[in-house]
């Protein structure tokens, strides 16, 4: 009988986890849809740091293209 309160008391804990990640999922995905990203307007700034960090790291290198990988 212990053994059967157990897998019970398994289960049962499995099926709560579940559930209050499925509703953080929910959750989640509200606030995105309510909250989307913002675009930034700071890509210029952002390849200046980066060509100037890569200047300092590989002397005389010019970069051609920027690419987001998504």
């Amino acid at each position: 009988m212990e053994n059967f309160d157990f897998l019970l008391n398994c289960l049962l804990t499995f099926a709560i986890v579940f559930l209050v990640l499925s509703l953080l999922s929910l959750s989640m995905r509200i606030l995105i849809a309510v909250f989307p990203e913002k675009s930034s307007d700071d890509e210029a700034a952002v390849v200046a740091a980066l060509t100037t960090h890569l200047n300092r790291i590989y002397p005389h290198t010019q970069v051609t293209k920027m690419e987001e990988q998504k």
